[in-house]
């Protein structure tokens, strides 16, 4: 089978990145040279375009509820560019308020906890609980500080 055959069957199965591409045809072995084709190709017919994925991609995740750092990274190892990124985000049409959406991931995180009737010690273990969550979600060390502050005071 040869790269294009491979590659069009790679994205029947899922939306890709050129990045993500570049490597699968590797993985299977092709050389570079016919890599560089093929995605010449796919980019000219419009089945590969960076700029839809990071898109796409944005979107998906912040209905997720993941923070924005998280996805700009993740978007960064698939191999987009870092300016494609920023047109992505810039390109959105509505992006969720930050803390809000992180707000509301700790309080669900916590709906049975009183804080009032914790000692210090357990006090502590939950706000680091939730700045670990907050965090592996890809939300800012500012907006995690402020939605502790502000669900325990």
């Amino acid at each position: 089978m040869d790269a294009r055959d491979r590659a069009l069957r790679y994205l029947n199965a899922r939306v890709s990145s050129v990045g993500q591409m570049r490597e699968y045809l590797r993985r299977k072995g092709y050389d570079e040279e016919e890599i560089g084709e093929t995605i010449r190709q796919l980019l000219e017919y419009g089945y590969l375009d960076d700029r839809k994925y990071a898109a796409l991609f944005m979107e998906s995740g912040l209905e997720k509820g993941r923070g924005m750092l998280r996805i700009r990274r993740e978007l960064k190892q698939k191999g987009v560019a870092d300016e494609v990124i920023d047109e992505a985000a810039e390109s959105l049409d509505e992006i969720p308020d930050e803390f809000g959406v992180a707000f509301a991931q700790a309080r669900a995180m916590l709906s049975d906890v009183d804080f009032g009737q914790m000692d210090y010690a357990e006090r502590e273990k939950q706000k680091a609980r939730i700045a670990r969550r907050l965090a592996g979600k890809g939300f800012s060390s500012e907006t995690i500080y402020r939605v502790i502050g502000r669900i325990v005071g």
